[in-house]
């Protein structure tokens, strides 16, 4: 009965390091399991201090968890981060300054600007992000390229750290576009990994508008590390048709809300 159990929660360890944050009824179905044992077995690994519980599920306590390769998140809901990334183009404007984040939608976002030459090339943008920095070829396609460094991260193919965010303190630009992690149920965007909420919170600093863009399967989400409420944003981009009553909280709060 132990090794079973001692299997039985591995598995969901293991579950866990492939997906930053996993519902109760997933790590039950995973385990073949009712959700109540799959409960209990969260509370023993809470105790053991190798998860933390969030709102209907569990993730890696800091410092375990693994980020997903982002070849593999480049791959996840595609065709939503493309449409998002093509509504956010329609909030830039000619001659503005930009930060883009290493995430997957920026990289879309960053890829749609190459079909619109004229607008790319009197963009200023700042990025820690290597696929980015190559799409635009290296500043060739834009007005200028200011590449951030830091400490490489190879399975992100960005930097990130102290370094990283120091340096980004020095700009001062019109529109940061960040990729949300997870928003919580109170309209708080949150993040898995400490590199990633630090430069998170910079660029909202850095930036005179703050552009937020989220696909629907980010939505009621708890990770560890919060960035910020949503208040503090000024443009939420996303796939996911808000009810009148989330519409209202935000937009009470000055957001602008854009569905793609």
């Amino acid at each position: 009965m132990a090794s079973k159990l001692n299997a039985r929660r591995k598995t969901i360890l293991d579950l866990l390091s492939q997906k930053p944050i996993s519902s109760t009824q997933e790590l039950a179905a995973a385990t073949g399991v009712s959700t109540e044992t799959t409960r209990k077995d969260l509370n023993v690994l809470a105790k053991q201090g190798l998860v933390v519980k969030v709102h209907g599920g569990a993730a890696l306590a800091s410092g375990n968890n693994k980020q997903i390769p982002f070849d593999l998140r480049s791959t996840r809901n595609a065709a939503q981060k493309r449409q998002i990334a093509q509504k956010a183009i329609t909030l830039i404007e000619e001659g503005d300054s930009l930060i883009l984040e290493g995430c997957t939608t920026n990289l879309k976002l960053a890829k749609e600007l190459t079909l619109m030459p004229d607008l790319l090339k009197t963009l200023v943008i700042v990025t820690n992000s290597f696929p980015i920095a190559t799409v635009l070829e290296g500043g060739r396609k834009c007005q200028k390229l200011f590449f951030l460094g830091g400490l490489v991260n190879p399975t992100q193919y960005a930097t990130q750290g102290n370094q990283t965010t120091e340096m980004l303190s020095n700009f001062h630009v019109n529109k940061s576009f960040l990729g949300g992690a997870a928003v919580s149920e109170r309209f708080i965007l949150t993040g898995y990994f400490d590199d990633d909420v630090m430069f998170q919170k910079m660029s909202i600093l850095c930036a005179r508008e703050t552009v937020l863009m989220v696909d629907s399967s980010k939505f009621g989400q708890s990770a560890i590390l919060s960035v910020a409420h949503l208040s503090e944003i000024d443009y939420l981009v996303t796939d996911k048709h808000l009810t009148e009553e989330e519409t209202k909280i935000l937009t009470e709060h000055g957001m602008k809300i854009l569905l793609a």
